[in-house]
Formats: structure tokens, sequence, C-alpha cells
């Protein structure tokens, strides 16, 4: 077995050559030589706890020559495709193998991973950690992930989208065309798998955050270009506001467009809101607040400055205008 192999023997040659007999492969990296001996310590650590149970040490140790067993056998090309499989318990690794043999038998495929790989066109070890990781690809039929993924790419969702999020695939591919065109009906080209997924309350939100959007760019224009239009500057003034306040790139512009008001109506100039970026920091909402507190005090002369300090050291501003009035 070999667990037991593994602890009687101190040479990695030695030790590779047993893997590679189980595992079917010609060469074992070191970074999965690394995986499979950590998985063993494991094991090994739990053997320990187990001493006086030596019907158990001997069922954990064959549990994994299983697995190195099925692994084996469900048509992957490289070890590095194999490893991520190999945490996964036996019950699982036999329903993958059932559904491998059978899409081999029926000429569909050699192992979904790669099939979902070569139309995703990503390279399969770029995947293998997360279809290991989504085991119903495994339990639907081929033409549910066949059918997903054609109206997916149809209606263009990008590879690199759908990888990161695979759990949209558990979805019916009628469902996947009914909510996708329904959201590019509304306009929208940049199409997310997280679409499919959500409820109707937030696609109906993102659908109106879209809209006051585009009511705002346009069709083409960006951020950068409304709010250098706004502050009447130049971009690269803009991108300066960003690198001293990295926050505010990623504030949505339907919020930019209502602070910016919000500053002019209380009497800021669009050269106040340049030099001083940092108010982008806070929220509309405190800066409100502040600014009612400190006209409160007598104040009528108020730096942007002060409305974005911490909310300690603005309490000790205003305690300090307090209590020169007392003096």
């Amino acid at each position: 077995m070999l667990l037991n192999f593994w602890s009687k023997v101190g040479s990695r040659a030695l030790f590779e050559n047993k893997i590679k007999y189980y595992v079917n492969i010609p060469y074992l990296s070191s970074n999965l030589f690394n995986k499979i001996l950590c998985t063993l310590d494991n094991f090994k650590r739990h053997k320990k706890t187990h001493e006086n149970n030596p019907k158990q040490c001997m069922k954990t140790d064959k549990e994994y020559q299983s697995k190195f067993d099925i692994v084996s056998k469900i048509n992957l090309k490289s070890q590095l495709h194999a490893a991520p499989f190999l945490k996964l318990p036996i019950h699982t690794l036999l329903q993958i193998y059932k559904t491998t043999k059978a899409d081999e038998k029926n000429g569909l495929c050699e192992n979904r991973l790669y099939y979902i790989a070569s139309r995703l066109n990503c390279p399969p070890s770029m995947l293998s950690e997360r279809v290991a990781r989504r085991t119903f690809i495994y339990s639907l039929s081929f033409d549910w992930i066949e059918n997903s993924l054609n109206v997916l790419l149809e209606l263009g969702v990008t590879g690199d989208r759908i990888i990161r999020d695979l759990w949209v695939l558990k979805y019916q591919h009628t469902t996947i065309r009914n909510r996708l065109q329904k959201i590019k009906d509304q306009g929208i080209k940049r199409l997310y798998p997280w679409m499919v997924r959500c409820s109707e309350d937030v696609l109906h939100r993102y659908i109106e955050l879209f809209q006051e959007t585009k009511s705002i760019l346009g069709d083409d224009k960006r951020t950068i270009e409304y709010i250098a239009k706004r502050l009447n500057t130049t971009e690269d003034v803009v991108e300066d506001m960003y690198s001293k306040v990295p926050g505010f790139e990623t504030i949505r512009v339907t919020k930019v467009k209502s602070f910016i008001d919000f500053l002019i109506e209380e009497g800021y100039t669009v050269e106040d809101i340049i030099s001083r970026p940092r108010v982008f920091a806070a929220s509309q909402k405190t800066v409100k607040q502040r600014l009612d507190k400190l006209r409160e005090l007598g104040m009528t002369q108020i730096n942007l400055n002060v409305l974005c300090r911490s909310r300690k050291d603005f309490k000790r501003y205003c305690e300090s205008i307090e209590a020169s009035y007392r003096e």
C-alpha cells in the first residue's frame, strides 16, 4: 500500500516509481509530488490518532490507493490535471468515472474537463482545479452542458467569465437564453454568468443603474471623460486625482455626478474639488452631516479637507472650535 510504502522508504525516486505505477504517468513534477506527499503526511498524522485502531489505519491507506486507481482511468492527460481530482471522495470519483466512460463510449469526449476547455479556449491546467470543485458537471447530461455553453457563447458571454463562474452551467439552456436575452434587449452588451443566477430584484436594480449611467455617459463616453468635462479639466488631471484617492476610480458615475452636483450647490468651485480630491473618499451623506455641524458652530468658510478627516479627528476639530467660543 502507498502509505506503508512511503513510511518504509526514504528515497524520492523509489516513491515516485510507486506513484507512477498507480497514476499511469511517465513523469512526476515536483509540484505534484509535493501535493501528494502533503496529502499522505496528513493521512500519516490521521493514523497516529488511531494507533489503537489498526483497521481504521488500513481503511485510510486503502482509500487513498483506490483514488489513484480511479483517477488513472478517467482519461486525464497530465499529472497537473489529475492532482485536483485526488482531493475528491471516492464516491464522487466513481461518478466521474462512470460519466467519463459513458461519454467516451458515445463518442462525445474523453473527459468533460477537456471538452469545456476546448469550448472556452483555455488550457486544461487553468480549468482542472475549478472543474474538480464543480463536480455537478459530471452529473448533468452531456447535452445539458453542451446546450448551456452554446447559448452562453452565442449571446456573447466570454470564456474567461464562464471559467470564473462555472455554476452557470447548472442552469438549463432555455433559462440562460431567456434571462440574457432580456438583458440584451435593454441595451446591455457586457453579459456575465451571475446575471443568470441572481434574483429578479438584483437584476432589475442592475438594469436601472445601467440606464442611469447611460443617460449620463451616453453610448461611448467613459467616466473619466465625464469627470474631466464636469470639472473643466483634462483627463490627465483626473488620473492624478485617481492616484491620490484610489477608491475614487471605482465609484459609479451616478454617485460621482450626484456628489459633484452637491458640492457645487454648497458653494465649492471646480478648482476646490480638483485640489482636494480626498473628499471623494467620504460618503456624500457624511460630508452633508459635517457641513451642517460646522455651520451650526458658526463657520462659513469650510475647507473640503476638514470634511473628509477621520471621525476622531473631525470630533477633535469640532471640540476645538467649541472651546475657542467658550474662551
